[in-house]
């Protein structure tokens, strides 16, 4: 009765060790779980610290890049208002030209009416004389005077007096004459003046008017240079703003994990100690194991030997059923693997090259804002082929896609197909077969460069086409 009793002691004491065993175990892959987790999080904080901090320096290169055209904006500002003064500077001075031209007129509008006054009085005058001429006026009368002279010297007088009235009256239509072509050439010169001045208004008005729309234009790229500026700035200051938030929390996460290690360290301890009682423990009950299996060694040596015996001959007949079973189990092991066949998704890779661009969000690189890239980029060349067959419903240009082709599939998929050359091959409403060709790889819309943009769209969502075409 004692030995079973000493014997049950001994065996719980044995099960013991290895359940103690088996609780610190838990305990230590949970430290180290917890360990681990807390690295993660201390990695990724770095990991974004790293990005924010190439983001600052993005910005802080975009605001110098914008600083440097906002002073060149400023300098052609500059020099073209120096234009502007020196054009207002000419215009003054053409406007006192156009005063002094205009003055000019109103000197020539004067003198052609006092011609015209003179002209009209010589025309009176003249019709006068015809008039009398024509009334009282005789040639004989001339005869008369000069036939009723007394003397040679009276003659002479006669004659001198019918010189001086022919002579007066040739005076008179010189003089008409000379006027008249004074006036048309006073009146050709102010119309010459007056076009002159239309003209000289005209050009300038022109002159100032594209140099107001120039100015005009730059003051609007300067606006759009400091507005970019601004909001480049005050991205900066939220990066910064969120990399002293990220380094608050890692400085936190820090002293966490020092509190974590420093804890591992001190329950490592603890259960060092209690290894050590334990193992000490241990080492007592098998010396009593030991003591109380020596006093049965005669039975238990009796009872191995036929034991052995029996074993031998089930290992031996064992054997054999095993040798036959495991020749079966190889056979048909390899039966299975002739008759699998590879499964296939139904798609296939509308083009070839390397995949340059994933889905997901990414920094745009053209517009430089984070957003979701709906599909994923194929850099290389050459045709664009359909990943399945379906109806085209679009194949159009468009100002982000450039020259782009989607079809339906019908059973809730549909697939883009972007940025190709103006030389579609197909149309909308047409039916395409799987693999046939949509167009050519290109670069149209917004792009940086040839490649095929590819979206997969379930249910009006896109999705991530690899997991469709594969990697």
């Amino acid at each position: 009765m004692n030995k079973k009793r000493l014997f049950a002691i001994i065996t719980t004491a044995v099960l013991a060790v290895p359940a103690f065993s088996s609780v610190g175990s838990i305990e230590v892959e949970a430290s180290s779980q917890r360990m681990r987790e807390l690295q993660q999080q201390q990695q990724e904080l770095e990991n974004k610290s790293n990005s924010i901090s190439g983001e600052i320096s993005n910005r802080e290169q975009q605001m110098k890049s914008l600083e440097e055209e906002k002073a060149q904006l400023e300098k052609e500002v500059a020099g073209l208002q120096a234009n502007i003064d020196e054009l207002i500077k000419q215009i003054s001075e053409k406007e006192e030209e156009i005063k002094s031209i205009e003055a000019e007129i109103e000197r020539l509008q004067a003198e052609i009416a006092q011609l015209i006054i003179q002209i009209d009085q010589r025309n009176e005058q003249l019709e006068t004389q015809a008039r009398s001429v024509q009334k009282n006026g005789n040639p004989a009368d001339i005869v008369d005077i000069l036939m009723s002279a007394d003397s040679l010297s009276d003659l002479i007088g006669r004659i001198s007096v019918v010189n001086t009235l022919i002579s007066a009256n040739q005076s008179t239509m010189q003089a008409q004459v000379e006027d008249r072509k004074a006036l048309e050439d006073a009146e050709n010169q102010v119309k010459a003046e007056q076009e002159e001045v239309e003209s000289i208004k005209a050009q300038l008005e022109v002159d100032r008017n594209n140099l107001i729309a120039q100015r005009m234009e730059l003051d609007d790229k300067i606006i759009q240079v400091a507005e970019k500026y601004e909001m480049n700035a005050e991205e900066r200051a939220s990066f910064i703003n969120e990399q002293s938030i990220i380094a608050e929390r890692t400085s936190t996460l820090n002293k966490e994990m020092q509190k974590e290690q420093q804890r591992i360290i001190e329950e490592a301890r603890r259960r060092a100690e209690e290894q050590r009682r334990a193992e000490e423990q241990r080492r007592k009950e098998e010396e009593a194991r030991a003591r109380a299996e020596a006093e049965a060694q005669a039975e238990v040596a009796r009872k191995r030997a036929a034991a052995e015996k029996k074993a031998q001959a089930e290992a031996k007949s064992n054997s054999s059923s095993n040798s036959s079973s495991s020749s079966n189990s190889i056979s048909t092991s390899s039966n299975s693997g002739n008759n699998s066949a590879p499964s296939s998704s139904g798609w296939t890779r509308p083009a070839s090259g390397r995949l340059t661009s994933r889905f997901g969000y990414r920094t745009h690189p053209v517009h430089g804002d984070r957003r979701l890239h709906a599909g994923i980029d194929i850099a290389g060349g050459g045709p664009i082929r359909a990943a399945r067959g379906g109806r085209v419903t679009t194949a159009a240009y468009h100002s982000s896609l450039g020259y782009h082709v989607v079809i339906d599939h019908g059973d809730g998929y549909t697939t883009v197909y972007a940025h190709m050359t103006p030389s579609l091959s197909v149309a909308p409403g047409q039916q395409v077969s799987q693999g046939q060709q949509l167009g050519i790889m290109g670069t149209t819309g917004t792009s940086t460069g040839v490649h095929l943009h590819f979206e997969v769209h379930r249910n009006g969502t896109p999705v991530n086409p690899l997991n469709y075409i594969g990697g």
